[in-house]
């Protein structure tokens, strides 16, 4: 299952990524992964949503912050 109008900036080693990442593999979610540890998607973040911040899931150009309001999000658009 893809969803082409949203995409998840990450960052390594972040746990709250790794959550979202899980529960996408589990429910066989893909969807665009930007990297923000790149200095340059990482200034993109800040400008979208004010702060650096992962993981944030944007959706019609809308963030989403704080890895669980990202999982039932998605766990809702998946039951549609």
């Amino acid at each position: 299952m893809t969803f082409d109008n949203m995409y998840l900036y990450v960052l390594p080693g972040c746990p709250f990524c790794a959550k979202v990442d899980r529960f996408m593999n589990n429910v066989g979610i893909e969807m665009e992964h930007r990297d923000a540890s790149d200095q340059a998607i990482a200034d993109e973040l800040v400008a979208l949503g004010g702060k650096l911040q992962c993981p944030c899931l944007v959706v019609d150009d809308k963030p989403m912050y704080e890895s669980m309001d990202i999982i039932n999000y998605l766990n809702e658009q998946i039951k549609k």
